[in-house]
């Protein structure tokens, strides 16, 4: 059973039972910006800001696992100091790294210096000697890897004989250069192709992606490279199924990571588009899929404490995570939460994850005490 809680998130989180439980906290704190928004106000003094952020984080420490990692979601005004308060909280040993997000399409030049157009992502592990990689896709079985590596330092590799197949006609290929336009590489060694593979051992020049060693590994697997064209340039079948690690940069322009623009169209989608019906600051559900399907498996529990629209909740339940959610304003839970994961769970939500079986446990809503009192 999935958890909601209406409470303060420092305080919610000091439940005991709790610790010890979560596998990834993703934390979209307000950033303190002085803003007025529709479902919540976004102005402290920097003092108090800092303490609260600090106790939640305590409190964030407290319930993850041993191998479990943390999330924090800022713009760049106070970053610096957050990082500061991370460090103290969970050791700086344990930082992992900063993912830069690029959040629009194009800079608003709101500012009058310099237009905004990234967030920052603090991540942080409990114990990184026990942490996993944040791996998010697989490559298929089969993909072709060139051995090429433009701007890499040339170097000399010996393809075993046996090891390539090649899609001409059987000959014999003159040792020479091998360039094209991008990159100089030559073949050292006259080449034999009998029966579709190299009957002889080769060398090549170039830039390669893979060291003698690891070529050496790949050709004990017969057939492991293939060549297309006369003018070599071979690569590497994948033989498995292997894991992507994730980037330090989501970038629309790099990776496909969605923005901010595509936020609201989900936001619009789910929750009308109504003056005021969407909510004012949501994450895309694309980008929350990369880092909890990166940072946990299935079964794994999902921690988000400032749950705002609830797009770190809905996109755990479809990819088959538990999760928890501490929201402070019940109007906000009743208003775009709860019928965001009430959609799921009756399979009329808008925005459904291609590839994943969505968990079809519910949940329950406790109201703290001194929310009620309030």
């Amino acid at each position: 059973m999935n958890l909601l809680l209406c409470d303060l998130a420092e305080r919610a989180l000091a439940d005991s039972q709790l610790h010890g439980t979560v596998k990834m906290a993703y934390l979209d704190p307000p950033y303190n910006t002085g803003r007025k928004f529709n479902q919540y106000s976004d102005s402290s003094p920097l003092k108090d800001w800092l303490a609260m952020l600090e106790r939640t984080l305590t409190g964030v420490r407290d319930t993850l696992t041993e191998d479990g990692s943390i999330f924090v979601h800022l713009d760049d005004q106070y970053i610096h100091r957050v990082r500061c308060i991370m460090d103290d909280v969970f050791g700086d040993r344990n930082y992992v790294g900063t993912m830069i997000w690029e959040k629009k399409n194009r800079g608003s030049f709101l500012h009058a210096h310099l237009a905004d157009v990234t967030d920052h992502i603090l991540i942080y592990a409990k114990d990184k000697s026990k942490m996993a990689p944040l791996v998010h896709s697989s490559t298929e079985v089969g993909k072709r890897i060139p051995i090429h590596n433009k701007g890499n330092k040339p170097s000399v590799l010996e393809f075993p004989a046996g090891c390539m197949t090649f899609n001409f006609p059987d000959q014999t290929i003159a040792a020479g250069p091998m360039n094209t336009p991008t990159i100089v590489s030559d073949l050292l060694d006259d080449l034999i192709v009998e029966n579709g593979t190299n009957k002889n051992s080769f060398r090549m020049t170039g830039p390669f992606r893979y060291g003698q060693e690891a070529i050496n590994k790949m050709a004990e697997t017969p057939g492991a490279f293939i060549c297309p064209r006369q003018m070599l340039r071979p690569s590497y079948l994948s033989q498995e199924s292997k894991g992507k690690v994730l980037t330090n940069l989501q970038s629309f322009r790099v990776n496909g990571s969605p923005t901010n623009e595509d936020a609201r169209a989900e936001s619009e989608a789910i929750f009308g588009t109504e003056m005021g019906s969407a909510f004012d600051t949501p994450k895309p559900e694309a980008l929350l899929e990369r880092l909890i399907a990166a940072a946990t498996e299935p079964g794994d529990t999902v921690l988000d404490c400032f749950a705002g629209s609830g797009t770190t909740l809905a996109v755990a339940q479809k990819l088959g995570r538990n999760w928890i959610g501490v929201e402070l304003n019940a109007e906000t839970i009743a208003d775009y939460i709860a019928p965001r994961i009430d959609g799921i769970l009756s399979g009329t939500d808008p925005l459904p994850l291609s590839g994943y079986t969505s968990s079809r446990a519910g949940y329950a809503i406790e109201i703290s005490a001194a929310e009620v009192a309030a």
